[in-house]
């Protein structure tokens, strides 16, 4: 008996997980090994199983006969590390903090020229924004450094 491994993970595919399994019916012993002898039949399932196993694919038997045959699928649960998101994280924080510390003071200086009719509080906010920006980027790279 040879058992198109493909069309049954196709047909897998189309099941929804049900308390992290899924499973299809391939059939019953008696029909599937009809007028074959036990010790082969036995033989060919435990082949079977192993081709399945290659696949993560599990042979059981069940329903509410144990005459029929089903190939299942089990989620796998691992842990999941999430460090590398807290520390993008982290970063995304830190660039937005040394961007906003380089716009906000032109923003405000720019600001207080149209309202006080002034030329130079912009270049002003330029000059101590850029610089101080700039500084902190620096700082906070030397202490990533050294960790």
């Amino acid at each position: 008996m040879v058992f198109d491994i493909i069309a049954i993970r196709d047909q897998l595919n189309e099941v929804a997980f049900e308390h992290g399994k899924r499973a299809v019916c391939i059939g019953s012993i008696s029909e599937l090994f009809a007028d074959q002898e036990r010790d082969i039949i036995e033989a060919e399932l435990r082949r079977f199983e192993e081709q399945l196993r290659e696949r993560d694919l599990v042979l059981e038997r069940g329903g509410s006969n144990s005459d029929e045959l089903y190939v299942a699928q089990q989620l796998k649960y691992r842990e999941v590390d999430t460090t590398w998101m807290a520390k993008g994280m982290q970063w995304v924080s830190k660039i937005t903090t040394v961007a906003l510390e380089m716009v906000v003071p032109i923003v405000i200086g720019t600001w207080l020229d149209q309202k006080l009719d002034t030329q130079f509080l912009g270049l002003l906010g330029i000059v101590l924004g850029v610089p101080l920006g700039l500084w902190h980027l620096i700082k906070m790279t030397k202490r990533a450094e050294a960790r």
